[in-house]
């Protein structure tokens, strides 16, 4: 498996292929919902558990693709987690001049690394289980306009492809000057060069789908057909049903146990 492919959907014979992706968009938002209502760090730790075990077990995803996608599903995490220990109130228990972490700061810290990290765990969940053609059919039949369903599947498969282009940037970097042991000053400017011309390349790209859709007359029908079709089944209700039912286990579970076993 190409380094490229790890923000890009994989036909899978697992259980979340196979489940409507309006459904599992439902899922991705009942997560969220429900990790910005935990105020304990254990509710989030459990749900990312639960969600990692899900995206192993049902989504068939492997190891090495939740490992690739680690340093944006920790590493924001992480950095959300360190900002929330300086800048919490309440008693110090360690300082270094200005720089003070508080009882409190140790705690809710966690509450916003599991938050962040389940939430972007989630989502790639979604694009890796979800055929983005698929997606947009399903949110047509939900009563969206196929013009917005359409932008949203556009978004999602520029992610993959700017990718890419990240790649080819920096194999085409690496092949006119070694950068690995360059100074900090060096690497900022190869920085820059990367931005600008993964904007460039982006904007190209975003004007020649403009054009190829004005030539196919995109939106000039009220409805439009679809070669693949995706069909709703009632167990796939399954996932937000018993989401709904984890999420409300884990908010009891703060308000007459957790709160008072972390001091909050």
């Amino acid at each position: 498996m190409s380094q490229s492919n790890f923000l890009s959907f994989k036909e899978r014979n697992s259980t979340l292929n196979g489940t409507y992706p309006f459904i599992k968009l439902i899922w991705v938002f009942l997560v969220a919902i429900g990790l910005f209502i935990f105020q304990t760090p254990i509710s989030g730790g459990i749900m990312f558990l639960l969600v990692l075990t899900l995206a192993l077990g049902a989504g068939k995803i492997s190891p090495v693709e939740v490992f690739r996608s680690g340093i944006i599903v920790f590493g924001l995490g992480f950095l959300l987690m360190l900002f929330h220990f300086f800048i919490n109130p309440g008693e110090v228990v360690w300082s270094l001049g200005f720089l003070t972490i508080t009882d409190y700061g140790l705690v809710i810290g966690p509450v916003f690394f599991f938050r962040l990290s389940t939430i972007v765990l989630s989502s790639f969940v979604l694009i890796w289980t979800t055929d983005t053609r698929d997606l947009m059919t399903s949110m047509v039949k939900a009563g969206m306009p196929y013009r917005y369903a359409y932008t949203i599947f556009l978004a999602l498969r520029f992610l993959p492809l700017i990718q890419k282009e990240v790649e080819a940037v920096q194999s085409a970097h690496s092949i006119r000057g070694r950068a690995a042991g360059s100074s900090f000053a060096h690497r900022f400017k190869l920085w820059q060069r990367y931005v600008f011309t993964i904007l460039i390349n982006g904007l190209r790209k975003a004007e020649v789908t403009a054009d190829a859709l004005e030539c196919r007359g995109f939106g000039y029908s009220e409805k439009r057909t679809y070669v693949k079709d995706v069909h709703f089944k009632t167990a796939d209700l399954i996932l937000p049903v018993i989401t709904v039912l984890i999420l409300a286990g884990l908010i009891y579970m703060e308000q007459t146990s957790w709160k008072a076993l972390l001091g909050l």
